[in-house]
């Protein structure tokens, strides 16, 4: 199989591809946003960057997801697109919850191109199972009411529990990774994510996650203010677009968190995120996703 990727995408999508070609033997290429000639690709993929499907006529193609924020009918994906591109062009919103965000901002079941929730594979490292924890949890924080980061560690420390923050944009990776592998379980208050490469590679990591979910994207604060105020739209959100019981437990408000926390901290050993990552967003499952999404063989 032949996969080009035009232009720049969020890193940890084109380091999907490209563990997945290195690991098939597929043949991987990455061009430009302009002038890159047909060269009998099977898949090509434009993460951010719209072209007339007439250019690769006889290749799969796979669009998105970072066209826009929220779609706009006057994008020229609407008006340049044909019926029949539908039959080998999918724009991917990455997940269900996304796909439902959209419908508030136009009707994209009328799209010539189908908008599919297909999200890309996460780097799963084999099962690891902790035997000496130098840590209760992490609290992990992302862009939300600097209000709820107190919240939550005063009542961590009133239940006497040994706790370190990681804020979103102000720690360095290592850090956190080696906190993930001595920790026992993770407080994630973070805001709506379209995927979530950070949740779903904790997840990974076989670490519980306690989460205090978005209702809105309404709740997203960054830089001292609040991020979509002035849309009237109600843009409901969720923080984990990809979840079972299996991988912790989600509570959307400080009477909920207070309330569940002990019964979460009762099922500790009981939750298996590693194994739900692993059946759901590996590489392998989510190429597969796709490949099923156009009608071709993984």
């Amino acid at each position: 199989m032949k996969i080009l990727q035009i232009g720049s995408s969020h890193p940890r999508n084109e380091e999907f591809f490209q563990r997945l070609c290195a690991k098939r033997g597929y043949e991987y290429l990455r061009a430009g946003d302009q002038n890159c000639p047909d060269r009998g690709f099977d898949l090509v993929w434009s993460p951010g960057h719209w072209f007339n499907p007439d250019r690769f006529p006889n290749s799969k193609i796979l669009y998105g997801p970072q066209f826009w924020v929220f779609p706009t009918p006057s994008h020229p994906m609407f008006s340049e697109a044909r019926p029949e591109h539908g039959n080998r062009c999918i724009f991917t919103c990455l997940s269900p919850w996304v796909q439902t965000l959209y419908h508030e901002f136009m009707d994209i079941s009328a799209s010539a191109i189908p908008f599919v929730p297909l999200p890309f594979g996460v780097n799963i490292p084999p099962r690891l199972e902790k035997s000496k924890y130098e840590l209760d949890c992490i609290v992990y924080f992302k862009n939300r009411d600097p209000a709820l980061l107190q919240f939550a560690t005063e009542f961590l420390q009133m239940k006497g529990l040994r706790f370190q923050i990681f804020a979103y944009g102000s720690y360095k990776l290592d850090d956190y990774c080696r906190a993930l592998t001595t920790c026992r379980f993770v407080v994630w208050i973070g805001t709506h994510e379209s995927q979530g490469f950070a949740l779903q590679e904790c997840m990974a990591s076989n670490t519980p996650v306690y989460i205090y979910s978005v209702k809105t994207m309404k709740e997203e604060f960054a830089k001292g203010q609040w991020c979509y105020d002035g849309y009237s739209q109600p843009l409901n959100a969720i923080t984990a677009s990809y979840w079972d019981a299996r991988c912790g437990h989600i509570v959307s408000s400080q009477e909920e968190f207070c309330r569940e926390f002990d019964g979460f901290i009762e099922n500790l050993n009981q939750y298996k995120p590693w194994e739900f990552v692993s059946e759901t967003l590996s590489d392998d499952v989510c190429f597969k996703r796709i490949c099923d999404a156009f009608g071709i063989d993984a």
